[in-house]
């Protein structure tokens, strides 16, 4: 790790190693893998992978330990995209409002003209105008663009 002359850091990132990334990739496919499997499957001993999965946390490398549900089996089947032109004046207080509207599962801040980008998720098509209506357009300073069904994930993160 480069520090400087007081043994701070000097670029302010966590210095991660072969075997940090190691790690990171067994919990990202599994997070319930054990620390006894990850030290088995990469050589090392089960203290030394949970002193490096606490340092990862503690250094917020590691922000949350999470599951992925299989959306057709559950309640919220329907997706959507919707572009929103928000005064930029305002865009502060737009992205606050709408991290509170349970449906939105992303919220992304384009470069140039574009804008802002959210995702969300409803019980069924009959709910998006109600969302859009009650919810969104009510935020002062937004004005939306485009809304898009998603009708495939074709490829997803996880």
């Amino acid at each position: 790790m480069e520090k400087n002359n007081l043994g701070l850091r000097v670029n302010n990132k966590p210095h991660i190693d072969l075997i940090d990334r190691n790690i990171l990739n067994i919990l990202k496919e599994d997070a319930r893998t054990s620390y006894r499997k990850i030290a088995d499957d990469i050589g090392k001993t089960e203290a030394t992978v949970r002193r490096r999965v606490n340092r990862l946390i503690e250094e917020k490398i590691i922000k949350k330990f999470t599951i992925i549900l299989d959306e057709k089996k559950m309640d919220n089947p329907t997706k959507a995209t919707i572009k929103i032109q928000p005064d930029l004046n305002k865009i502060k207080e737009i992205t606050q409002n709408l991290i509170k509207i349970k449906e939105i599962t992303d919220i992304y801040r384009l470069s140039g003209d574009c804008g802002l980008l959210i995702k969300v998720e409803l019980q069924s098509l009959e709910h998006l105008d109600p969302l859009i209506e009650d919810k969104i357009s009510q935020i002062s300073g937004v004005l939306i663009k485009e809304t898009c069904f998603i009708t495939k994930e074709v490829k997803t993160k996880y």
